[in-house]
């Protein structure tokens, strides 16, 4: 049973103070703690403790999106980060491409 911890305070989903952003930096964070395994263990999808790397990266990167979508939406930010996003994108695949 879920517990009932009363009002959201501020950064909580559900507050007037940018809501969802204590969830979007968990989140991030538990992402970062992912892609440093994956960074230690060179590339294995497999890390030393038998943790499936790749299964991980998919739940992290899911719940970072999620997250990522919540806030811009609930702070009124998607007219704004959008074309930023699409310009880093189009950067990051040309990077890509450019080897």
């Amino acid at each position: 049973m879920e517990e009932n911890f009363g009002p959201a305070g501020p950064y909580e989903i559900g507050s007037a103070t940018w809501p969802g952003l204590a969830k979007l930096a968990e989140e991030a964070g538990e992402l970062v703690q992912v892609l440093a395994k994956l960074v230690g263990a060179s590339g294995r999808e497999t890390y030393y403790d038998g943790t499936d790397l790749r299964a991980r990266l998919i739940e992290e990167c899911g719940d970072v999106m999620a997250a990522l979508a919540f806030f811009t939406s609930a702070n009124g930010l998607n007219a704004d980060v959008a074309p930023r996003a699409s310009q880093k994108l189009a950067l990051f695949e040309r990077w890509h491409a450019e080897g």
